[in-house]
């Protein structure tokens, strides 16, 4: 391909060959079926939050989530995809949420963790599309990203609160070392013909170990203050390159599903596609 060619901009997915179109499609659903189910996660610590303040700010960022999943869903328009029918009338079975979303919360750790962690992956692939050559992502992205610096400052304060106070430190510190693997290899497998296929059209800018270390130079540094990354296996390079010391398997990787296994509950499904609300859905 020449450097014309994957410099040109894309207007519309209709203008790349199947299987460029089908992988960037497959990323853009992982993206917004993410974002739908991580709003529900928030929205369920809403009651459960240490003050009122924090119950408010996970409301504000619930709603936040499943407005970028909206947005991300009408971008599936554009590969021919009814977005209503996405967002409304699929089975558990067809959806591409992060696999760290599976589970619910079990504390506030957890939810802090879980921000810090997953919903900073997802931004910095959400990054990758606004530096890319398809331009139906760019607006619409950058959108999100501006409120997505709120959500990571937000959960880095509440790190640093947290790993200060002994009773609550080695919660976030267990919650933070299950969450951190799923992030990194989220961001998918160099060697997979998809990524590759994405980042050789210029439909993202980076490949998927170039979003791993740009995430971690993003959450290293606040780990570090919470005293938190030498447990994680974090460290860094003199003034360089952040390394993590566990290997990433991508042994049984589903590409497209982006998860080695295991798959969203039906009545997560359920309450993703607001089937009890089915009533008073408005467009």
């Amino acid at each position: 391909m020449s450097a014309t060619a994957t410099d040109a901009r894309v207007e519309s997915a209709a203008e790349l060959a199947d299987d460029a179109r089908a992988a960037l499609r497959s990323l853009v659903l992982a993206l917004a079926d993410s974002k739908r189910v991580l709003g529900l996660r928030y929205s369920d610590r809403m009651l459960g939050a240490p003050t009122l303040e924090a119950g408010i700010a996970a409301s504000s960022m619930a709603q936040d989530e499943w407005g970028h999943a909206r947005l991300t869903y009408a971008m599936l328009g554009d590969f021919g995809d009814d977005p209503k029918a996405l967002e409304h009338e699929r089975p558990a079975a067809e959806y591409r949420s992060h696999p760290a979303l599976d589970a619910g919360f079990d504390s506030w750790a957890d939810f802090i963790a879980c921000i810090l962690l997953v919903d900073t992956a997802l931004a910095v692939q959400y990054g990758a599309l606004v530096e890319s050559r398809y331009t139906p992502a760019h607006n619409r992205v950058q959108k999100m990203l501006d409120e997505e610096r709120f959500h990571f400052q937000y959960a880095a304060g509440w790190v640093r609160r947290m790993a200060a106070v002994p009773e609550v430190r080695d919660e976030l510190a267990a919650s933070l070392a299950r969450y951190l693997p799923q992030a990194l290899q989220w961001l998918g497998d160099d060697d997979g013909p998809a990524s590759r296929r994405l980042v050789d059209q210029g439909l993202v800018s980076a490949s998927p170990s170039a979003l791993r270390a740009r995430f971690l130079a993003r959450v290293g540094p606040v780990l570090v203050d919470a005293d938190l990354a030498r447990g994680l296996g974090l460290s860094r390079r003199d003034g360089g390159e952040w390394l993590v010391s566990q290997s990433l398997s991508f042994d049984g990787w589903n590409e497209e599903a982006r998860r080695s296994g295991g798959a969203l509950d039906e009545q997560t499904a359920a309450r993703a596609r607001g089937d009890k609300n089915r009533a008073l859905l408005m467009d």
